[in-house]
């Protein structure tokens, strides 16, 4: 029996209203986070803008949806769960949490106090595991004009 680590996850709130497309990896090589929130427009991240950090309840996943240099920023971030793939046709269905997280900025409270609040966001979602071309494509990309 295979033990296939999933590399693509699609999320969606239980209301609806958020929906998630993470890849750990893509065809360009680095990780792409899709992100809707209410009727707004797909947020698009990628690479750095993509943090992640393993913790014993599993990996969390955070990206920053608003930043301003003095009033604070807003980030998303998804709780993603270990998961074990049998094949790569494999998929498995997850709930976790997702939250977003108010912080504070230097001009928006006293200097003591609290200085994040945040929405817990209840997903359910899929994790599956794509096949990517990432050799392929950097080859294509490194040979040089007219070759």
């Amino acid at each position: 029996m295979a033990n296939i680590q999933p590399n693509r996850y699609v999320l969606q709130s239980i209301d609806g209203q958020t929906k998630v497309d993470y890849e750990t990896s893509s065809f360009i090589g680095q990780p792409t986070l899709n992100l809707t929130q209410g009727p707004g427009p797909i947020r698009h991240f990628t690479g750095s803008q993509i943090r992640t950090q393993n913790t014993e309840i599993g990996t969390l996943v955070t990206v920053t949806t608003h930043l301003t240099i003095d009033a604070g920023s807003t980030s998303f971030s998804v709780l993603i769960p270990a998961i074990s793939l049998t094949a790569i046709t494999d998929h498995k269905a997850f709930g976790t949490e997702a939250i977003v997280t108010s912080h504070s900025g230097p001009n928006s409270v006293l200097p003591t106090g609290v200085h994040e609040t945040y929405q817990f966001v209840p997903m359910r979602g899929e994790a599956s595991f794509i096949i990517t071309l990432v050799a392929p494509l950097a080859e294509a990309l490194a040979q040089p004009v007219g070759t």
